[in-house]
């Protein structure tokens, strides 16, 4: 990024040994040996310390080396003396924003993501740390709006949908309590604190406003199910069972289109051995949402396992059409095979479902820094956690 303005200048100011030093330390960092690199940077700046351009590229190795400490001082020097260095403005403001000065990071971020330098990766580095002051500062709208700009220039970008997809939920919890700080007793206020509440797994916090919403508007759409899904997912309680199904009921019979409602439902009555109730509950989610995946997976379970096999299969092929990325849906067609003697078809599915759990299990390898995975469940186990 500053290669062009150091090769003019080290040719300009270094005398012959600082020279030979210079162009060692540039080809440390051409082989990305950054810390090296920056070593000889930092000499070479304390012998020219007027040098703009040495301290440039100091703060450029440590960035690179990941120093933002280290580096937002010699962007800040290199700035000082040469004002005009639009790349080095922009990575100080990514070195404020990572060390949390976000007040500070925000102006240089604001201009490098408008106006980026032109060199690739700039707008997208400054749009990411753009998005962290915003939140660092309260200031979701903005956060959530630069998200979705960056989701629109890198649809397929894996570390700009997880910031995404922390961005939103963070957004989601900071307008909740901008909700409840200007309504306070609004309904609005007590579903959204709920489903902050849940969000970050406090479900007897959920439950209570939940409740309160309830208080204050029972027949709300969806405010049931919310309720009850909360009940489902606290643990350590077998009662709430009973008690979310009680809520999800009566979200049906406030709200007959509720296709979640209907799925959970039959869940719970599927858990219970109550075969006919759970049937029924499951084909109705069906009917509501044809597109229901999930519905379909566990309607077509219930009918593998009370011998419909043939409805079973017909059923478990349109949620492999509908979701072919789930696990669950191939292990479970794979057993409907099995059953209808198609062999075949069996191990292919079978070979499928083992190709998404390894995926699956990768993923989950990195985000528990290296758990060991577990083996593939042969016939007649269950898929785990897949399901």
């Amino acid at each position: 990024m500053l290669a062009a303005a150091c090769a003019a200048f080290g040719q300009a100011v270094l005398d012959e040994s600082q020279l030979r030093r210079f162009r060692a330390a540039e080809q440390d960092f051409a082989a990305q040996r950054y810390g090296a690199a920056a070593t000889a940077y930092e000499e070479l700046a304390r012998a020219v310390p007027e040098a703009a351009e040495l301290h440039a590229k100091l703060g450029l190795s440590q960035f690179f080396n990941r120093r933002c400490d280290r580096s937002a001082p010699a962007f800040q020097r290199a700035l000082e003396l040469h004002p005009d260095l639009p790349a080095a403005r922009v990575l100080l403001a990514i070195c404020l924003s990572e060390l949390g000065r976000y007040e500070e990071a925000l102006p240089g971020l604001e201009q490098g993501y408008a106006n980026p330098p032109d060199y690739p990766g700039v707008k997208r580095l400054a749009g990411l740390e753009l998005v962290r002051s915003y939140l660092g500062l309260g200031r979701p709208a903005q956060a959530a709006k630069v998200t979705a700009e960056l989701q629109i220039a890198h649809p397929d970008d894996p570390e700009i949908l997880f910031h995404a997809n922390r961005t939103y939920r963070e957004v989601a919890v900071q307008a909740a309590f901008e909700i409840a700080r200007v309504a306070p007793q609004s309904v609005w206020a007590h579903q959204a604190m709920g489903e902050a509440y849940e969000s970050r797994q406090f479900y007897d916090l959920a439950i209570m406003e939940y409740r309160k919403a309830l208080e204050r508007e029972p027949g709300r759409p969806g405010l049931r199910f919310r309720l009850g899904e909360a009940m489902l997912a606290q643990a350590g309680d077998a009662s709430q069972a009973d008690n979310a199904l009680e809520q999800f009921e009566l979200e049906l019979a406030a709200n007959p289109s509720h296709a979640a409602s209907a799925l959970r439902a039959g869940k719970i009555h599927h858990a219970k051995s109550e075969l006919d109730k759970a049937l029924g509950y499951y084909q109705r989610a069906v009917k509501l949402r044809p597109e229901f995946a999930e519905a379909r997976v566990a309607l077509g379970t219930l009918l593998l396992d009370t011998d419909r096999t043939a409805e079973a299969v017909r059923e478990l092929e349109r949620a492999v059409e509908l979701n072919p990325t789930d696990a669950s849906s191939r292990y479970q067609l794979a057993r409907a095979y099995r059953k209808a003697g198609d062999m075949s078809a069996q191990k292919a599915q079978l070979a499928e479902y083992r190709r998404l759990q390894n995926e699956r299990r990768q993923l989950d390898q990195r985000i528990l820094l290296g758990s060991p995975p577990p083996n593939d469940p042969g016939e007649g186990e269950s898929p785990g956690d897949s399901q």
